[in-house]
């Protein structure tokens, strides 16, 4: 990579976060395989670990990683001496597992934030932000930044109240925002596309908002294995219907890239909105 890049908005990447709720969904593994999968059609894409103090990713993709983001925070390396290379060929940065000093960023590390963000963002068609669960300023503030967001659920009554608490801040923080639902880990079709129609109704006779439904993951037992293994499910059961749900998936979001080009151009980018959020 090239740290001399010229800063050209029309060549920045699309930012796509992924949250949830709360924890046990299934984000993780579904940020990761969702990146595999749009490098799979020949996209260029990193995914980022920012769940500050419990990240996982790496651990997922079983990667053998010689630091992670909380050093470039620190100062204490150049983000592409953390970046590794996964699965596919998608570029990975590790968070920082256990790291509370990362839960609250001061202005130092926030400055470290966005000029490692500012570079990355030039070699990549897409930069996935697996985002910490919950509702933390930090993590809101990462996601409602992005140009689009992604958000986990299982059917179950207390994931789906949860996922609903976190559009609403979400929203608040940004009324703009572009929110897609995968519903995880659903029984069958029938649990997954109803559980998907009661989110889409409170998002819009409750938020004033659009929740685009882009779809959902059944259960399978080979995600777990696959999980157990350390191997992402897209690649070791790439037949599964969660793997082809995810292609899928990947396929709605790369048409709509045009779309960003033409919003990049006409607004501020995912940097410009960062910084505010900061303040």
């Amino acid at each position: 990579m090239n740290p001399t890049a010229s800063l050209d908005n029309t060549s920045l990447a699309r930012v796509i976060a992924v949250t949830s709720g709360k924890g046990g969904v299934g984000k993780s593994n579904v940020a990761a395989n969702l990146a595999i999968a749009l490098a799979q059609r020949g996209r260029r894409v990193i995914l980022w670990d920012l769940d500050f103090g419990l990240a996982n990713i790496d651990t997922l993709l079983n990667l053998d990683v010689k630091g992670n983001f909380g050093d470039v925070l620190r100062g204490e390396k150049h983000i592409d001496e953390v970046t590794v290379v996964g699965p596919a060929k998608i570029h990975v940065v590790p968070g920082a597992s256990g790291d509370e000093d990362l839960a609250n960023l001061g202005d130092k590390e926030r400055g470290q934030l966005l000029k490692a963000i500012e570079y990355m963002a030039h070699h990549a068609d897409y930069i996935i932000l697996d985002t910490g669960a919950g509702i933390a300023a930090n993590t809101i503030r990462f996601t409602a930044a992005a140009d689009d967001i992604l958000i986990i659920t299982t059917p179950e009554p207390t994931a789906m109240l949860d996922a609903y608490a976190t559009m609403k801040v979400i929203y608040s923080n940004s009324p703009n925002s572009r929110l897609h639902l995968i519903m995880n880990m659903a029984r069958d079709r029938r649990e997954a596309r109803q559980a998907l129609a009661r989110m889409a109704t409170i998002a819009q006779h409750f938020l004033s908002g659009h929740l685009l439904e882009e779809g959902y993951l059944l259960h399978d037992p080979a995600v777990g294995d696959a999980v157990r293994r350390r191997k992402p499910f897209i690649l070791s059961a790439a037949d599964c219907q969660p793997a082809r749900a995810l292609h899928v998936i990947a396929h709605a979001i790369d048409r709509m890239q045009i779309v960003h080009k033409v919003r990049l151009a006409e607004n501020k980018g995912f940097l410009a909105r960062l910084a505010e959020h900061f303040g």
